[in-house]
């Protein structure tokens, strides 16, 4: 038996999962998003956890060991908070990736004013727009614009779904 035959079973598996994920991710932006911030805040609190466990273990071995708790048992109360608040999650992340957007426009128009006697610009303007859009976009409304991520992650899952299918039946290369 070809290697082919024995690993297309394997291709069409993996097709239809990548279909199905797009699917899901396409149909259901809001949940994927608030699934993720869950999955965020449930390792924040197990970080917050061992990080304190780990604090009174070790506790007449460190020097900075009241600081140290400190920092364990404000990890794990945050992480709990944001285990309970998906929403806040989501916009506490966007605002830190909105601010890092508006950072790096600010950062592409202060290069293309450095360079524009030198070279074409133009790309680079074009560049820093979309950070400030994007930045903008991101700190107003993180949860919209977390789902129109998600959403083109749904669509990319789904088109990849579809080229495994057609790679193992139409153009026998996977």
């Amino acid at each position: 038996m070809l290697l082919y035959e024995r690993l297309r079973p394997t291709g069409l598996l993996f097709g239809v999962v990548l279909i199905i994920l797009g699917i899901i991710f396409i149909a259901f932006p809001g949940l994927i998003a608030q699934f993720l911030a869950i999955i965020v805040g449930a390792i924040i609190v197990l970080y917050g956890l061992l990080r304190t466990i780990s604090v009174a273990n070790r506790w007449p071995y460190l020097p900075n060991r009241i600081q140290l708790l400190i920092l364990g048992i404000l990890l794990l109360i945050a992480g709990i908070v944001l285990l309970f608040n998906p929403d806040l999650t989501i916009t506490i992340a966007g605002t830190i990736i909105g601010i890092f957007a508006l950072i790096m426009g600010v950062d592409r128009f202060l290069t293309a004013s450095r360079l524009r006697a030198e070279v074409n610009v133009w790309p680079t303007v074009i560049s820093g727009i979309i950070h400030l859009l994007f930045g903008l976009a991101m700190i107003y409304s993180a949860v919209v614009v977390f789902s129109v991520i998600i959403i083109l992650i749904g669509i990319y899952l789904l088109v990849a779904g579809i080229m495994f299918l057609l790679s193992v039946y139409l153009f026998r290369d996977f």
